[in-house]
């Protein structure tokens, strides 16, 4: 581009970013997360008031923190330029090229200050704020870290021991502390009106469920009633446009988990009832747990896969009778593409656990035949095996794996059925 030039500094910028284009991604194997791409270019607008092209430059796809960062100045028509190739690219929906054009002309609005520390709420119960850059609750005198993952839109609430809970498609908490300083209130994408009292009654009934959802967290209030503003009423009343995720555009009060694929949470979701789930209940010593997860949304290769594991971990790793619990953090696990062959076939990855070997060579020994095998997989997979896509998943990421760790092996892949549009997560972790 023309007529550019460097911004010495420049702090903030992801709480100022409006669009993304000219997106580079890894070549062969990647991972989900910050290190999805190569470069990635951000346009937005500066902590005062200039506009700003970013280039990061992803230089390890293994290591999100090895990476640089350079912003440019810009003027009007280079911004318009770059809206219409993000555009073009189907970064921004053809749609929402009015608004973004609208945006570099309005008042310019300082963004929150993420290294201020503020309270924003105070009462005899809670304290609501943020310190060191950190949002925080105390609730009764037990202080919470809050924070949050944009691809899986989750808040994650840690208190002082480093015990993490984890509540699906919630809030960004930068964006919760911005909108009560200011006075407002905020919505969650079931329909709860919030003010600030009643997010610390939510994280604190959350904070020791572990891995819950949204709806769930909400059982705090009992029967009240939902109340959710048309997209109309949001709009006229705050001046943006509400997307039918639950998603709010930059400055709109209305704001629910982030940027994140909700589109995928509200659509898909673990199938309870299959008839697999008959089968393999006949076969008690198998130590490998399944998980078959509905496919509705866009298909988006190993990112479908990913959020497919997400959901099996809810599933898999909530606690038992006994109360167990498998912590986990879905974002550091990483993946590679393997074949059907690779898949189903191989018997001895030397110290790597494969499926067939999880199946037959449990710690304790079983008596399965290959008939057994063959009737299992042909039930997963009725259509054959022309129309699958794998993908093995490391296993350094849940507690779940620990006890396979120890000698055994651990296993994590997920399989998508195109002929069926499902997934079926496939587990093992077992020791003696």
């Amino acid at each position: 581009m023309s007529g550019v030039k460097e911004l010495k500094t420049h702090e903030d910028w992801s709480w100022n970013a409006w669009f993304w284009v000219d997106k580079e991604e890894f070549d062969g194997e990647w991972r989900i997360g910050q290190c999805r791409y190569h470069v990635e270019k951000a346009v937005g607008r500066d902590t005062d008031g200039r506009l700003f092209l970013m280039v990061w430059t992803n230089h390890d796809k293994y290591n999100s923190s090895n990476f640089s960062q350079i912003f440019y100045e810009i003027d009007l028509d280079e911004y318009f330029s770059l809206l219409e190739r993000a555009v073009a690219q189907g970064e921004v929906k053809p749609n929402d090229r009015d608004y973004y054009a609208d945006m570099p002309k309005s008042p310019f609005t300082p963004p929150w200050d993420i290294k201020k520390d503020v309270v924003v709420y105070h009462d005899e119960k809670y304290t609501l704020g943020q310190k060191n850059k950190e949002p925080y609750l105390v609730a009764n005198g037990k202080k919470f870290k809050l924070s949050c993952h944009p691809y899986e839109p989750c808040l994650y609430i840690t208190d002082e021991s480093g015990f993490m809970s984890v509540v699906h498609n919630a809030f960004d908490p930068f964006d919760v502390l911005k909108a009560f300083f200011y006075g407002e209130c905020i919505s969650s994408i079931t329909g709860f009106e919030y003010d600030a009292k009643d997010f610390c009654r939510m994280v604190e009934y959350a904070a020791d469920k572990v891995d819950i959802g949204f709806d769930y967290a909400e059982k705090v209030f009992g029967d009240r009633p939902k109340k959710k503003a048309t997209a109309g009423e949001e709009e006229a009343k705050t001046g943006c446009k509400v997307t039918a995720c639950g998603e709010a555009k930059t400055g709109c009060k209305v704001t629910a988990g982030g940027e994140g694929h909700n589109d995928i949470y509200e659509c898909s979701g673990v199938k309870k009832e299959d008839d697999f789930y008959d089968l393999i209940a006949e076969y008690p010593d198998c130590v490998i747990d399944y998980c078959i997860v509905k496919g509705e949304a866009a298909y988006r290769e190993c990112e479908s896969h990913w959020l497919a594991l997400c959901f099996a971990c809810r599933r898999l790793f909530k606690a038992d009778e006994s109360g167990l619990v498998w912590h986990y953090d879905a974002c550091k696990a990483r993946a590679r593409k393997i074949s059907t062959k690779e898949f189903f076939e191989s018997e001895d990855e030397g110290e790597r656990l494969s499926y067939r070997k999880a199946f037959f060579e449990p710690p304790h020994g079983t008596d399965y035949i290959e008939a057994d095998f063959e009737k299992i997989n042909n039930t997963l997979f009725p259509n054959g095996t022309d129309a699958l896509e794998i993908y093995k998943w490391t296993t350094d990421w849940s507690e779940y794996f620990d006890d396979g760790h120890e000698w055994w092996g651990a296993l994590c892949c997920t399989v998508y059925d195109k002929s069926l549009n499902r997934f079926v997560v496939i587990m093992a972790s077992a020791t003696d």
